[in-house]
């Protein structure tokens, strides 16, 4: 066979330039004009454009036939004016577009150039006096096909001029040939929820997963923010891929800090200029420049800019200046290690990305390890394993799954396991150490404490032990919490996620790896009890933790001598434990004491020195009104916290010293204590009292010296009328008595508590409550079950929250008119029967759940205009 023709033909074609738009048109003067200016717009963005070059003397071995590029090209533009039908070569490359249209995929993107699509579709007008002289049979199905397309329409009477147009379109082509996405990886899972809500912040209006158009308002910055390894900078890319065709110009500049670490903010800065410019910019030879250059020459451009691992505020000053030296249209995302980078930015928003729901994280692992979604059953169990140990982060994720790719070895596969469980991938750690070495020492002291001990601590109780040895916790829990490294939970509890407990717990371990006695946390059971008997304690032990559990050895005892060397131990775990002996000045330095379940009878002498204690935690200890170490207590002087939660044994509380400085008394799940000991009110300067659970205590303490009191929980107690003494309990803000069966009257004293913020009375059987409640203007949120409410309840002011679920109430009193601040109103499973007028009226949205209420009249009326008062209203 001979293939010389063949060959030759491949050389020929092999050597000809790949085109990615095809430009169909006729005419002299479109091709002077519109066609060209066209032609030079894409040409300038990177696009590579054919258009017959009739005029020019070519060589066919060189350039390919119209026919042979318009299979080539992804895309196709016909710009259809009143001459184009007459053109014989147009018609055929037009034939030739729908062909690959409708058998490759092509993209059409049809200009009606001063002529109307109806006349192209209809082949009327001047499309038809331009086929008078070819043969309609053949040409007239294409041009209907194209008049039937979404194209560009320019004509008289248009509002948009021929410039924008060709700009609309350079963004369209640039958007589908992608030739400004940023690189993505292709194994993405779970984007579009957090895309919906970026778009929602960005002002974006976002249907069926298209950007479609920026709404009006002013200039938008968005942050989006997250511990290392959670996915910012993909999320970004993505989102930034989906809205860049929108805007007149838009920049990535990725990995800011290293840029700035290798040369400087400048270089940073005039990168972006060059972006927004399109290449066409001097460099700038200093910041202020560079910055006069921004303020100027983008105030009428809409533009999108991303910047990656901004560091500080300063930084993103330096990059954009003051927002409104941009054009109200444009956008600013960027991702960061901490939310500080916004401060005092009025127009920021905040989008926090939370590591993976576990389907979508075992979807991810799949596709790294297996290259699939289908679940490889054999693996099952180690899957969700590993995936649980990586907790759910993308990037543990891709390099857990990389790294067993192909691998079909369980043993290594456990191996991998094993390894996630002690510590997170050394790439991870890598990524936390980053912005774990940006916290100031007390910061990074407070982490490591929140990651061995005080995760799902009360903040409140943890600060007083940082606030003795000056780690500033306010600050630096704002640090930790502006860098997602640690939450704050509803109840004021310490919340961090277990990849940064690990992490945390790896950086003290690698302080000594085999010399457990020189770190500073010591909270393996083993290896403390280990230094403990051969008294290897040193000044590097800072905290130490036993957990001897139910079942253990009874003859276990530890004598004083066994702690000589931790002299600077500040934080000390006995759970369980039984000590004994003269410690005389071994604990100078606790300030934490956490003897869970203490023992009922001190077997030998013991002797602590705990002058400088500020918490003492015995909950769930069998400690009773008689034990011996209540003298403890009275050495604790300085002690803040004393927690006796769980402690079944306790019938009535112990004396309490004159002087005493305690801040905090927790008798939570006292079920037995009865009796609160008349000297509860040498504690004048106690802030929260809690006893809840308290089923047998039948009357409240004398509160009245409590003038620094301000949170007071009585649930599930005894009590039977809540009275208020006049002049106490001044700054009191939080009262809660939930579930007390007993209570059935609230006083007219209530009234006194003037600065109360939040008030809780569910499944009391209180029936109403006295008008004075409306003088408690500080009010923010109520909760309660009765059957009628008080017109006086209009007073409240303040109140935000109010929830009357599952009471009797049949009517709301007309003075709910008078709740301007009232968010929500749940009032679930009532026997409520018409809603009032004004609450369906309302000029600020509030959420109304009126669901399970049998009673309320089958049809609500009220003008659909109205709606827009209503944040939810769930009627069934």
């Amino acid at each position: 066979m001979d293939i010389s023709h063949v060959t030759d033909q491949s050389s020929s074609m092999s050597r000809q330039p790949l085109y990615e738009v095809f430009l169909s048109f006729s005419g002299a003067d479109m091709r002077r004009g519109f066609a060209d200016f066209l032609y030079t717009m894409l040409t300038d963005v990177g696009i590579s454009v054919f258009r017959d070059e009739e005029e020019l003397e070519r060589s066919e071995e060189t350039f390919p036939q119209p026919i042979q590029v318009i299979e080539q090209c992804k895309i196709s533009i016909p710009i259809i004016s009143k001459e184009y039908a007459s053109s014989q070569s147009c018609l055929l490359e037009l034939e030739q577009m729908v062909e690959c249209m409708d058998n490759k995929s092509r993209i059409i993107i049809p200009i009606f150039y001063y002529i109307d699509p109806s006349d192209v579709r209809n082949c009327s007008g001047p499309s038809e006096r331009a086929l008078d002289e070819h043969e309609k049979q053949n040409c007239i199905p294409p041009l209907h096909r194209i008049g039937e397309l979404e194209g560009h329409h320019l004509h008289e009477k248009s509002e948009v001029s021929p410039g924008e147009v060709v700009r609309q379109i350079v963004c369209q082509v640039e958007q589908m040939l992608k030739k400004q996405d940023l690189v993505v990886p292709k194994q993405l899972v779970g984007v579009d929820s957090h895309v919906q809500g970026i778009m929602a912040k960005l002002k974006v209006d976002y249907r069926n997963g298209q950007a479609v158009k920026i709404g009006d308002s002013s200039v938008t910055v968005l942050g989006i923010f997250g511990i290392p390894g959670v996915g910012k900078t993909v999320l970004a890319k993505y989102v930034y891929n989906q809205l860049y065709h929108l805007f007149d110009a838009c920049s990535f500049l990725g990995e800011i800090q290293a840029e700035i670490d290798h040369h400087d903010i400048l270089s940073v800065q005039n990168n972006l200029i060059s972006d927004l410019d399109k290449g066409n910019a001097t460099k700038f030879d200093s910041s202020e420049k560079a910055l006069l250059h921004i303020r100027k020459n983008f105030c009428t451009v809409k533009v999108l800019v991303l910047l990656d691992d901004v560091t500080n505020h300063e930084q993103l000053s330096a990059l954009v200046g003051k927002l409104d030296w941009l054009d109200p249209g444009s956008r600013v995302i960027l991702t960061s290690q901490t939310q500080d980078v916004l401060i005092n930015i009025n127009v920021a928003e905040i989008f926090v990305l939370e590591p993976m729901k576990q389907d979508e994280a075992l979807k991810l692992f799949r596709r790294h390890a297996f290259g699939t979604d289908s679940p490889h059953e054999e693996y099952n169990k180690l899957s969700t394993d590993i995936v649980a140990a990586t907790g759910r982060l993308p990037l543990a994720l891709e390099v857990a799954g990389s790294s067993l790719f192909l691998v079909k070895s369980k043993k290594a596969w456990r191996e991998t396991l094993t390894a996630l469980e002690v510590a997170p991938h050394k790439r991870v750690r890598a990524a936390l150490e980053k912005s774990y070495n940006n916290l100031d020492e007390r910061a990074q002291q407070i982490f490591l404490d929140i990651a061995y001990f005080f995760n799902g601590m009360d903040k409140r109780i943890a600060h007083y032990m940082w606030d003795v040895d000056n780690y500033s916790p306010s600050t630096s829990i704002q640090a930790l919490h502006a860098r997602c490294f640690v939450e704050i939970g509803e109840d004021e509890e310490l919340l961090m996620h277990e990849i940064l407990k690990k992490f945390g717990q790896e950086i003290v371990k690698n302080e000594n790896r085999d010399e457990p006695f020189k770190r500073s946390w010591l909270c393996d059971h083993k290896e403390a009890l280990h230094v403990l008997k051969i008294r290897k304690g040193t000044a590097y032990v800072e905290a130490l933790g036993l957990e001897f559990g139910d079942g253990y050895e009874e003859n276990v005892s530890l004598v004083c001598n066994k702690f000589d060397g931790l002299q600077n131990l500040r934080f000390l775990k006995l759970d369980k434990a039984n000590i004994q002996g003269n410690f005389r000045n071994r604990f100078r330095s606790l300030r934490w004491l956490d003897w869970q379940g203490c023992p009922k009878i001190f077997k030998d002498r013991l002797n602590l020195n705990l002058q400088n204690l500020v918490i003492l935690d015995l909950s769930g200890s069998q400690v009773h009104v008689d034990w011996s170490g209540w003298k403890l207590l009275a050495k604790g002087m300085k002690v803040k916290v004393l927690n006796l939660t769980g402690c079944v044994q306790l019938t009535a509380t112990p004396t309490f010293p004159p002087s005493m400085e305690l801040e905090r008394l927790i008798l939570e799940g006292c079920s037995n204590l009865a009796v609160i000991h008349p000297s509860v009110s040498n504690l004048e300067k106690l802030v929260s009292l809690n006893m809840k659970g308290c089923s047998l205590l039948r009357e409240l303490p004398d509160l009245g010296p409590m003038s620094d009191l301000k949170e007071l929980v009585i649930d599930g107690t005894s009590i039977s009328r809540l009275n208020v003494q006049e002049g106490s309990m001044k700054i009191l803000k939080f009262l809660s008595a939930r579930n007390c069966k007993n209570l059935t009257e609230v006083s007219d004293s209530i009234r006194y508590l003037e600065s109360l913020k939040h008030l809780s009375l569910d499944g009391s059987k209180i029936n109403t409550l006295p008008e004075s409640i409306g003088s408690l203007e500080e009010l923010k949120t109520l909760s309660l079950r009765l059957s009628d409410l008080p017109d006086g309840i209009g007073g409240l002011r303040s109140l935000q929250f109010l929830d009357l679920s599952y009471t009797a109430i049949k009517k709301l009193p007309t003075s709910v008119e008078d709740l301007k601040a009232m968010e929500v109103l749940r009032m679930r499973g009532t026997f409520i029967q018409e809603l009032p007028e004004t609450i369906l009226n309302r000029e600020k949205p509030v959420e109304i759940d009126i669901s399970l209420c049998q009673e309320l009249e089958a049809e609500i009326h009220f003008d659909i205009e109205r709606l827009s008062s209503f944040a939810i209203m769930n009627e069934r």
